[in-house]
C-alpha cells in the first residue's frame, strides 16, 4: 500500500518542523506499520492531496505543540494552570476562527499520531470501549465536544449502523468536525448540535463520548451530573481527561486519575476500567502532561 498522504505531510513535516523530526521517528518506530496506516487513512481522508492544508497543519501542530511545551514549563514552576475564566477562553479559544481552523483543530487532530500518550489513548479505545458497542440494540451516541471529530469517526468506522449527534459550543469545531466526518463519506449519519447538555431535555442512548472537555470546565462535576443523564441504563461511556497539562483554555487542574474517578462515581456513573498515559518520562521531579481515559457506565 502506498502511504501517499503520510508521505506528503512527512516531507512538509520535516521542512518546516525539523525540530519535531526527532519526535516523528521515535513514534513511528514505537508503533510501526499500524500508526502509518491509520495516520495515512485519517490525513487522506481529512486533508486529501491539498498541500496548503497540509502546511496549514503543520504550522498548526507546531505552533500548538510550542504553546504547550512552554506553559508546562510555568507549570512545573508554578504548580498551576495560568489563571482563565470559561468566558475568556469561551471568547479567545472557541469563538477564535483563525485560532481554532489554524491552530488548535489542526494541532490536536495531528496530536493524535504525534504524542505518545495520545496514540495509546487511541489504541485504548478501539481495544477496549469499541467492542462494547457490539452489545447495544440502540445505535445512537452523544459526543460532547466534538472537537476535531477524530474519535465520532471511529464509531462510524467500527459500526456503520450508529447514527451520531455531536454536540459542542464552537461553530469552528462543529465546522472542522463535518469537514472530517464528510471525508469519510458518513455525513448522513452525523447531526451537528449546538446546545448546552445543563439542563436540556435530551433523550438518554446507548452511548457517550466526552474526550477531554473536562479540564476546560470551572465546574466539570455540575457537567458530570447532567452528562449522567444522557447515558441509558445498559449503555457505556468513554470518558477522558487531561492530568497536569496546561493548555491555553485548560482551567480545572486533575493531579490522578482518583480526582476523576472520584466526580465520575459522584455523579453516578459506575467506572468500568481506566488507563493513565503519559508524554513522556521526564526528568525526576519534573510533572509531564497525562491522559486518563475511562469506560463507565
Amino acid at each position: 500500500m502506498n502511504l501517499n498522504s503520510l508521505e506528503l505531510f512527512k516531507k512538509i513535516f520535516f521542512k518546516n518542523a525539523l525540530m519535531f523530526k526527532k519526535t516523528f521517528l521515535e513514534v513511528q518506530s514505537e508503533f510501526g506499520h499500524s500508526w502509518e496506516l491509520e495516520f495515512d487513512i485519517h490525513l487522506e481522508k481529512l486533508f486529501g492531496n491539498d498541500e496548503e492544508a497540509y502546511k496549514n497543519a503543520v504550522r498548526g501542530y507546531t505552533k500548538f505543540a510550542i504553546d504547550a511545551m512552554r506553559l508546562q514549563q510555568l507549570f512545573n514552576k508554578k504548580l498551576k494552570y495560568e489563571e482563565v475564566t470559561y468566558q475568556e477562553a469561551y471568547q479567545k479559544v472557541y469563538m477564535n476562527e483563525d485560532y481554532m481552523m489554524h491552530l488548535y483543530l489542526p494541532g490536536i487532530f495531528i496530536s493524535h499520531f504525534l504524542w505518545r500518550h495520545h496514540h495509546r489513548q487511541f489504541l485504548y479505545y478501539k481495544k477496549n470501549f469499541l467492542p462494547l458497542l457490539d452489545t447495544q440494540d440502540d445505535k445512537r451516541f452523544y459526543e460532547v465536544g466534538t472537537g476535531t471529530g477524530f474519535y465520532t469517526v471511529q464509531i462510524f468506522r467500527y459500526d456503520r449502523n450508529f447514527h451520531g449527534y455531536g454536540i459542542d459550543i464552537s461553530p469552528y469545531s462543529r465546522q472542522f468536525t463535518m469537514n472530517n466526518i464528510k471525508g469519510w463519506g458518513y455525513e448522513n449519519s452525523f447531526t451537528p448540535m449546538d446546545i448546552n447538555i445543563i439542563g436540556a431535555a435530551l433523550e438518554p442512548l446507548s452511548c457517550i463520548q466526552v474526550v477531554e472537555v473536562l479540564e476546560h470546565l470551572s465546574d466539570p462535576q455540575l457537567f458530570l451530573n447532567h452528562l449522567r443523564k444522557l447515558l441509558k441504563p445498559g449503555g457505556y461511556g468513554f470518558i477522558t481527561a487531561a492530568l497536569t497539562a496546561p493548555n491555553a483554555d485548560h482551567i480545572y487542574l486533575y493531579w490522578t486519575p482518583d480526582d476523576v474517578i472520584k466526580q465520575l462515581v459522584s455523579a453516578g456513573f459506575k467506572v468500568l476500567d481506566y488507563i493513565e498515559e503519559r508524554a513522556y518520562e521526564g526528568q525526576p521531579g519534573e510533572i509531564v502532561p497525562k491522559v486518563a481515559a475511562f469506560i463507565v457506565s
